[in-house]
């Protein structure tokens, strides 16, 4: 094969198979029938080849071949790693002659990636009080086989640090230990507390959120994951809250909105005698707002619509993620979520009305919930029957329950979420009525137009928690949860939100969010499918 590559330098070269060999030789090495998975990754590479090619689209390519063998045989993800894993290492700590050098760097250079991190305004001046040589010391290069392509490839792309120029100043377990200092700057023996939570990090036992994995240990630490937020019924409102949007996106943060005070189209606007255009217009503007402010340059903005479906425009709502109809009155980019109440639920099983009201009219139906909201809902009816509501709109609940199922069914929107179980079961029920979730329909927090709510989460991985016998070690998933527990009220302390509504909140009401993940691998490791009587208990026993 008569193939010129053009080096770094620039320089054009011939052709060198043997050194793509040999590199996927080493990636594939202790793993079974390595000599055939090398010779078939490096003829399907030879495939992709053409003149003129660099050395980094090579790399890429080897990789490229790996990974799309990954589905026949999981060997395929364990050399992708490998070789995605020897590209990282490169870039940050240069050439290394075998992996007894390659250990000596990853350690060695790890004070000088905190000192040029300080240098260059990557990292923050805090990560100074630490013992760098006692951390370097304590880094467990090995652990970053734990990872897999995907779980590699993720932190390349998204959560390791990356100077000016776009390379990479981090391997995975610099990463890591970014992370624990972060955490850790607060406590008296901060080494010490620093490396007790890299230990847990770096074994996989838990994982951060993303907002910390980008932005902890850095000049602006950005560490909450989930805003709450609710948009009141004035321009001023709706024109804080599209920059207070912005802010939260350009800061990693993931939104869920309510929108349900916002007044229905045709409702008066008393100001200037004209009638509104309804919540739909300014929804596509916060749509076209997180489009436009990635997430630490790392991801498109993430928000969530909510509505409560006693709203006047709430069809118009649902067709928000429609394809067809007029591009202004839809949502590229945001999800929508319906706020449905038991009031709602009882309608549609007796076959009754439903009738949607103007916000403008009902304003006090948000703040309610339960046996509250439904005495009040019927109070607007009979009001409606009247002939006392100046608009209103009345429909089968079973035709709009219909019409969701439908949407949802077509667009996967919208979410169906429950305002009266959450806000029956909410921890804090004297705080405020919760109004919405999060981008994620996982946090359930009250926010109003004065208040943002916040939270901060860290994931437990069950499936790092067995013993060799295959028995959960109850032990150590005891110490995992008290050191997130503490990592996550740490985190607390040293994020700053970037609008002072979130930050009051934040340091107020303390909300964390510590989950689980790894179920299903626990599962398989046990030999236990979903419908095992053994797989309820031991959920239930976790869990609890």
């Amino acid at each position: 094969m008569n193939i010129k590559i053009r080096k770094q330098s620039g320089k054009l070269e011939d052709f060198n198979a043997e050194m793509i060999n040999r590199a996927i030789s080493h990636a594939a090495q202790g793993l079974k029938d390595s000599a055939q998975k090398t010779a078939q990754i490096a003829t399907e590479t030879s495939l992709t080849l053409y003149n003129g090619m660099t050395t980094t689209e090579i790399d890429q390519a080897v990789i490229s071949a790996t990974v799309q063998n990954i589905k026949d045989d999981p060997d395929f993800d364990i050399i992708a790693s490998r070789l995605m894993l020897k590209l990282i290492y490169k870039e940050v700590l240069g050439d290394f002659k075998d992996d007894e050098d390659l250990l000596k760097k990853y350690r060695s250079d790890f004070p000088l990636y905190v000192k040029n991190g300080i240098e260059e305004k990557l990292l923050s001046e805090k990560l100074n009080i630490f013992d760098l040589e006692e951390l370097a010391k304590n880094l467990k290069p090995e652990n970053d086989a734990l990872l897999n392509y995907t779980g590699i490839s993720t932190l390349k792309h998204r959560y390791l640090i990356k100077g000016a120029n776009q390379k990479l100043r981090e391997t995975p377990q610099y990463f890591f230990m970014r992370l624990a200092m972060a955490m850790a700057e607060n406590e008296k023996e901060a080494t010490k507390m620093a490396l007790e939570f890299y230990q847990k990090m770096s074994a996989l036992e838990y994982i951060p959120g993303g907002s910390t994995n980008i932005n902890a240990g850095t000049p602006s630490p950005r560490l909450s994951n989930c805003f709450l937020m609710s948009v009141d019924d004035s321009i001023d409102h709706i024109a804080k809250t599209v920059a207070d949007v912005m802010k939260l996106s350009k800061a990693t943060g993931g939104i869920g909105l309510a929108v349900t005070r916002l007044r229905a189209s045709g409702s008066p606007i008393n100001t200037n005698n004209t009638f509104s255009s309804g919540p739909i217009p300014f929804l596509h503007i916060i749509d076209s707002t997180i489009r436009a402010i990635s997430r630490a340059g790392k991801k498109m903005g993430a928000l969530c619509f909510y509505m409560e479906n006693w709203h006047l425009d709430f069809q118009d709502f649902l067709d928000l993620k429609q394809n067809a109809g007029d591009d202004y009155r839809r949502a590229r980019t945001a999800n929508i979520a319906a706020w449905i109440s038991d009031e709602f639920m009882m309608r549609v099983k007796a076959d009754d009305y439903w009738y949607l009201f103007d916000p403008k009219e009902t304003p006090d139906l948000p703040d309610l919930y339960g046996e509250e909201f439904s005495r009040r809902y019927n109070e607007y009816v009979e009001l409606a029957e009247a002939g006392k509501m100046r608009i209103f709109k009345k429909m089968k609940a079973k035709e709009q329950f219909n019409n969701m199922i439908v949407s949802l069914q077509g667009t996967s929107h919208p979410w169906l979420t429950w305002k009266d179980a959450i806000n029956v079961r909410a921890l804090n029920n004297n705080t405020g009525t919760i109004m919405s979730s999060n981008l994620c329909t996982e946090i359930t927090l009250p926010a109003d137009k004065d208040r943002v709510a916040v939270c901060n989460l860290l994931s437990i991985n069950l499936s790092r928690h067995l013993t060799e016998d295959k028995k959960i070690d109850f032990e150590k998933l005891k110490t995992s949860v008290q050191l997130g527990v503490l990592q996550l009220d740490n985190l607390i302390d040293v994020n700053e939100p970037p609008i002072p509504e979130a930050n009051t909140s934040d340091k107020q009401s303390r909300a964390i969010g510590l989950g689980v993940m790894g179920l299903a691998d626990l599962f398989e490791k046990l030999g236990f499918s979903y419908d095992n009587p053994g797989a309820t208990e031991l959920a239930d026993e976790l869990l609890e």
